[in-house]
């Protein structure tokens, strides 16, 4: 594969030669930065409105993240199985449905791990998103065909700024944890702006001696992560990017807490872990070559064309040269995907009619892949919205479809009623798998899904928001993995395959008030979840209510030096028995270790932009409880992380 900096040399020169050709017609100076898309929404799956539920770059600045975890984190319907250990990868939940089926994107392209169906989202770096785009319910299918949980889109940040421009961002918490981010964006010549940062995070120290320790032995990690774009506007109406992303990640994987052996689950001095001995190295590489064209000035119509390509590669490691205690076992698994392929997309909005249309050739190690989906909405006046949409998966001997529906009704300019319906028009109902030797990869083609939603939303203005949805989900030859034959579904090499399907019900409320600068919001999610035993034991995988809230204030202060936001939050979760990771093949495994929960935390939080630094503040767990979001990974007692960025000139 060709080298990064080559096709980076390659392309500046080729600008070079086409900047000498032409007159510089810039009329005005930009002193300041200026993040724009020349092409309108460019990099976003669903533009010109199409996306109903996007997180600003502001709200990502004022959550005091680690990783983009945090920021999803508080969409409702979202439940995330935080392992308090930075770097390994949590399980994300929407609706009750688990990460394998929700798809992953970056500026359009899909993410998806094609061995586990999920990824990490530590591996994105919060300093390079311009925005999320998150998308629920009965459309989120149509984004891959594979995505009937939800879909999340990260749309990476553009720049045109004359004058040099840097940013710095840096965070400090407990045991050793610490990230680090430096960007730097210029334009080096008329209508070509180069972008390109550093970005580190670590935590604890000493991986390679007897100490290697964070909070617990062998939690400690130590990652890097690349990225850079070079855009060039050729006109006002054609654009093309180059990005390029790439990131290598040393994770100590201590498999939990061993209860028979621990004195303390939640101390770190005295709790014991699985296994001192494991740990995983990633290598992650993405290229994305993007055209843009944006043909009438007075309509909303923009083509897109990507060409992209990754190559990942996870090496898990469990070898008896580590630690003084050893568990005899040697194993060494490497899990690769190298893929690479085209996406075309069309968007448009004239007089009244939305459309959206897309299709995605791609191959996949030796599999050839092919998605498509169009989308079309319909205004009657202001009262009526309708939504029809389709998308067609083709892979390797076999092919599914699926269609659906949405309408929203206004009772009034302020409060809409809403519903829609997903349903998998072909795919065989009865498939079988293909070989998952080892659990390396289990098919999941034959997968499908029909959801139906129904919801009523109330938008009063800036004094209150809130909404009421109520979803089920049915999926047909869903897979989940364990380790046992005794499970409530048909064995086959670590993998289970249930013919009959299951269905998830979910009812989510959320809310926001804002009385002048003071705010309260929250949001709440009930499921009612299928019937699972294993080994005797009736499972809970996952908690049946969460709850998440906050009050803080945010205004300005210092006559208005000072634009702060503070607070206080909590979350709440019920009793579970959950799922815990199986760390050599990276997938989840249902657990019955422990009964545990109900858990819950209350923090303290602080953000405050002081001319043109960020700083945050957050302490953590202030109540000192001892909780647990997954078996045997304790969460943090009370801690206090603290942190500050800034954007400058020159």
């Amino acid at each position: 594969m060709p080298s990064p900096f080559r096709i980076t040399i390659v392309l500046l020169s080729f600008f070079t030669l086409l900047a000498g050709q032409q007159q510089d017609t810039t009329t005005a100076r930009r002193d300041t930065l200026i993040r724009i898309t020349p092409i309108p929404e460019l990099g976003s799956v669903d533009p010109f409105g199409g996306v109903r539920t996007v997180i600003p770059e502001r709200e990502i600045i004022y959550t005091d993240y680690r990783s983009l975890y945090d920021v999803i984190a508080r969409m409702p319907g979202v439940f995330v199985r935080d392992l308090a250990s930075a770097g390994q990868q949590n399980q994300l939940f929407i609706n009750g449905i688990d990460g394998t089926n929700i798809a992953i994107l970056v500026d359009g392209i899909p993410y998806n791990d094609h061995n586990t169906g999920t990824y990490n989202l530590w591996q994105l770096i919060p300093d390079a998103v311009e925005r999320v785009e998150f998308i629920s319910g009965t459309e989120a299918i149509f984004y891959d065909g594979r995505s009937g949980g939800g879909a999340i889109n990260i749309v990476t940040k553009n720049f045109d700024n004359n004058r040099a421009v840097t940013r710095l961002r840096y965070s400090q918490g407990v045991a050793g944890y610490t990230q680090t981010d430096a960007m730097f964006a210029q334009n080096i010549m008329n209508g070509v702006n180069l972008s390109f940062a550093l970005s580190h995070y670590g935590f604890g120290s000493g991986k390679g001696s007897a100490n290697y320790r964070a909070r617990f032995i062998n939690s400690n990690t130590d990652s890097w992560n690349f990225r850079s774009k070079l855009r060039y506007n050729i006109t006002n109406s054609f654009n093309l990017s180059l990005s390029y992303s790439y990131d290598r990640t040393w994770t100590g994987l201590h498999g939990g807490v061993d209860l028979l052996t621990s004195t303390s689950l939640f101390d770190g001095l005295e709790a014991s872990v699985l296994n001192s001995e494991s740990f995983e190295k990633q290598f992650n590489s993405h290229y994305q070559l993007t055209a843009a064209y944006f043909p009438f000035a007075d309509s909303l119509l923009t083509a897109t064309m990507s060409v992209y390509s990754f190559d990942r590669l996870r090496e898990y490691r469990d070898e008896e040269n580590r630690g003084l205690v050893t568990n005899t076992l040697y194993v060494q698994r490497d899990l690769a995907s190298l893929g690479r392929g085209t996406k075309l997309q069309l968007f448009s909005h004239f007089s009244g009619v939305r459309f959206t249309g897309y299709a995605d050739l791609k191959r996949v190690q030796s599999q050839d892949i092919i998605t498509a989906g169009a989308k079309g909405e319909l205004f009657s006046g202001s009262a009526v919205t309708v939504t029809g949409f389709g998308t067609a998966v083709q892979r390797p001997n076999h092919f599914t479809a699926h269609a659906g529906a949405r309408g929203i009704f206004s009772f009034t300019p302020a409060v809409q009623m809403f519903g829609g319906y997903t349903q998998n028009l072909i795919g065989d109902r009865q498939g079988s798998m293909s070989s998952a030797a080892n659990m390396v990869y289990a098919d999941r083609s034959t997968e499908t899904f029909s959801v139906i939603e129904a919801g009523l939303q109330v938008n009063a203005g800036p004094s209150f928001t809130g909404g009421l949805t109520a979803q089920m989900t049915t999926e047909t030859n869903p897979v989940l993995f364990d380790t046992l034959t005794d499970f409530s579904g048909t064995f086959g090499s670590g993998w289970y395959y249930f013919p009959e399907g299951h269905r998830v019900s979910s009812l989510t409320a959320f809310g926001h008030i804002t009385v002048d600068e003071f705010h309260i919001e929250g949001s709440g999610t009930i499921l009612q979840l299928p019937s699972w035993s294993r080994n005797g034991t009736t499972l809970t995988v996952m908690p049946e209510l969460t709850l998440r809230g906050s009050i803080y204030f945010e205004g300005l202060l210092a006559k208005g030096a000072l634009d702060l936001r503070a607070g206080v939050r909590g979350m709440y979760v019920s009793r579970q028995t959950g799922m815990r990771p199986l760390d050599e093949f990276g997938v989840w495994i249902p657990s019955t270790e422990l009964r545990f929960g109900p858990s819950g935390t209350v923090d303290l939080f602080a953000v405050g932009k002081i001319g043109d630094a960020f700083v945050h503040l957050i302490w953590e767990n202030i109540t000192n409880t001892d909780y647990l979001l997954a078996p045997v990974y304790p969460m943090y007692q009370r801690n206090v992380r603290f942190g500050v960025s800034w954007e400058f000139l020159d």
